[in-house]
């Protein structure tokens, strides 16, 4: 009886840990070869400034969009961004101000209130350039502005153990993007 009761607790343990996690792809969305916005609570979360393609479909994809392991993919900053925000200055250059992408709490029953990041697939969408990430907890800065250099080739970014969070704020050098393809929470 003691076997039955310890290998019960052992197996709660283990469905409670892997409950715990979650990893979020694209592929669960309607298949598009047109940019459109993730919408807000996808896996629990709020998607602001990040739009989600087919990149096997999508014919302004850059090289980047094809290097990781899905083919539906989120995606921030590039071509798209500047004009959609109205960042453009008269001359057609970038302004400063560039594209903020934000993936916080959500809303609504199945809503996450706090989350917890582990890693992220990513790569640049056209062109090599950086991000800088940066944590909040209700509206406090708890992570520094980890920055991560970006090439057209998906890599693995691992964040710090920033604890418990209710947004992730991605910025993309000026001109910059990144295309998302795996984000694994804790």
């Amino acid at each position: 009886m003691k076997k039955v009761a310890l290998f019960a607790t052992v197996l709660l343990a283990l469905a409670m840990t892997a409950s715990a996690q979650q990893l979020i792809d694209f592929t669960h969305l309607p298949d598009t070869m047109t940019p459109t916005s993730v919408p807000d609570g996808y896996s629990g979360l709020r998607w602001s400034a990040i739009d989600y393609v087919d990149a096997l479909t999508y014919p302004d994809a850059g090289a980047g969009f094809a290097t990781g392991p899905e083919a539906m993919v989120s995606f921030g900053g590039g071509p798209l961004c500047f004009p959609k925000y109205g960042g453009l200055n008269n001359d057609g250059g970038p302004t400063k101000n560039i594209c903020e992408s934000d993936i916080s709490a959500g809303i609504g029953p199945t809503a996450l209130s706090q989350f917890q990041v582990d890693y992220a697939i990513v790569s640049a969408g056209w062109v090599s350039g950086s991000i800088v990430v940066q944590a909040y907890l209700n509206g406090a800065q708890v992570g520094s502005n980890q920055k991560y250099n970006l090439t057209t080739t998906a890599q693995k970014l691992s964040f710090p153990t920033w604890g418990p969070i209710t947004e992730l704020k991605i910025h993309p050098s000026p001109g910059g993007s990144f295309v998302l393809y795996v984000l694994k929470m804790k």
